[in-house]
């Protein structure tokens, strides 16, 4: 690892040290998870990511119907360590047309199985899927 990614991996490891967090992942429970996204389910379902050292998540607003991209959760592999949490849409919107209403891709079902399969810790907030790298202890008493 270089040494600014060191230097980085310590300023969250203190981070979650100063707020009490508690780990509820880790790198091979993240990695299984990409790897099951990306091999098992119809499409890479859209999430919201929180990470320790930022303020407030990113995207900002995560819309609380349904969304119309797909999740890159590649993205996450450099930095699973500094995860706080993601909140998960295992939905999406599919425009058809103009004057066709869109249709909804729904793959819950298959969300769910994957992550019991997997033993990935998750909370559900109003059909939204939250998995948790740092929990607080209230959250991780919560997860299933």
């Amino acid at each position: 690892m270089p040494m600014n990614a060191n230097l980085h991996k310590q300023k969250v490891m203190k981070e979650v040290q100063l707020r009490h967090l508690v780990s509820s992942m880790n790198n091979t429970k993240w990695i299984a998870l990409l790897d099951a996204i990306y091999d098992e389910l119809p499409f890479c379902p859209p999430f919201q990511i929180k990470t320790v050292l930022e303020q407030g998540p990113y995207p900002e607003t995560f819309e609380e119907e349904e969304v119309t991209y797909l999740g890159d959760w590649l993205s996450l592999q450099p930095g699973l360590y500094n995860v706080e949490w993601v909140r998960v849409k295992p939905r999406m919107i599919k425009p058809i047309g103009r004057y066709v209403e869109p249709e909804v891709l729904d793959i819950e079902a298959e969300w769910v199985a994957l992550l019991q399969r997997l033993r990935i810790p998750y909370i559900v907030k109003h059909h939204d899927y939250w998995i948790y790298g740092y929990a607080t202890a209230a959250e991780f008493d919560q997860l299933v």
